[in-house]
This record gives C-alpha cells, sequence and structure tokens, in this order.
C-alpha cells in the first residue's frame, strides 16, 4: 500500500491521497490538487509518516 502512493493528483485531509481517497469511497474532503502544506495539521502528520514509509520500503 504505502509503497505505491500516487500523489499525482494530491492529497485529501485525512492524510491519504487523493487518488486512495476517490477509489475508496469515491469523496474526498478537499479539491483535487492539495499540496502537504495545505492539509489541516493532523492530516499533513499523516502524510507525512506514510511518505517515510514507502520511502523506506524501497
Amino acid at each position: 500500500m504505502a509503497d505505491d502512493l500516487d500523489t499525482s493528483k494530491g492529497w485529501c485531509c485525512d492524510g491519504r491521497t487523493y487518488t486512495e481517497h476517490a477509489h475508496a469511497d469515491g469523496h474526498c474532503c478537499q479539491p483535487e490538487g492539495q499540496k502537504i502544506e495545505d492539509l489541516p495539521e493532523d492530516g499533513q502528520k499523516k502524510a507525512k509518516e506514510r511518505l517515510e514509509k514507502a520511502g523506506s520500503a524501497k
């Protein structure tokens, strides 16, 4: 999962990528194209943790 993060469409406020969220339940709490810096603090933390895990998985 984490090593397949598709960040091309941005992030959702819960720390999942826009693509993940769209595939899971079809709705993201933010518009497509959001950067990590645009997320609420908790979402930023989760997204950064996921990126770190993805990087260490390789």
